[in-house]
């Protein structure tokens, strides 16, 4: 949400619900700025940032350089400058984790830490990881369902499945499919089932995919 300071940013920090996103205003109220607000903010926490300016004098400007923003937005600024400075930072934020496969102009997500940020009707919009069932191929791209909604990634199955390898939860357990072992509510010979959803699972799986679940 919203912060006047530099001091009560940084204390949202410490919130059941740490942000997904800084937007600095270079100008804040209280003892530090918003250049140095976003430099101890991403000392605690890595975040995509984006500094919010009406001085574009040439210190004020290496300064803000210096923290490594991901965008800036000059005021002011129309709602359509921020969308694409948002998208803009997501994206470069996400190269950074290291995580995302490669740069692909089409690629509609973006992998944070714990989350991915999917660009869909023109939003980008947050997923945790947690909250995904499976993912399931839909010829060249893929389809990553969650219990209320989905969305359709333009990647292959194949090439969005490097983004779990290292998450132990997630387990490619078909041609077709990728699963959240933590949502898995039963499983027979040749299917499991995911919040009703059958899914089918190749035999030379089966013993990796009962490993897994004993040690889920």
């Amino acid at each position: 949400g919203p912060e006047a300071s530099g001091e009560e940013a940084i204390r949202h920090l410490d919130g059941k619900l740490p942000p997904d996103l800084l937007l600095m205003d270079i100008q804040l109220e209280g003892q530090w700025d918003g250049i140095e607000t976003a430099r101890r903010m991403r000392e605690r926490l890595r975040l995509p940032l984006i500094f919010l300016t009406s001085n574009s004098d040439d210190a004020t400007f290496r300064q803000a350089k210096a923290v490594q923003p991901d965008a800036f937005l000059s005021k002011p600024f129309r709602g359509r400058d921020l969308k694409h400075a948002i998208e803009l930072a997501v994206a470069q934020s996400a190269r950074e984790e290291r995580r995302e496969p490669e740069e692909n102009d089409n690629n509609n997500a973006y992998v944070l830490k714990d989350r991915l940020f999917i660009k869909a009707k023109g939003r980008m919009v947050r997923l945790f990881f947690a909250d995904i069932l499976w993912v399931e191929a839909d010829d060249y791209y893929c389809r990553v369902v969650a219990h209320d909604r989905e969305f359709l990634v333009t990647q292959t199955l194949g090439k969005f499945s490097e983004t779990f390898e290292e998450m132990p939860s997630f387990m490619r357990v078909h041609r077709s499919y990728l699963i959240n072992l933590e949502h898995v509510e039963e499983i027979g010979e040749m299917y499991l089932y995911i919040d009703k959803k059958q899914i089918p699972f190749s035999k030379s799986y089966r013993d990796e995919l009962m490993k897994r679940l004993r040690s889920a």
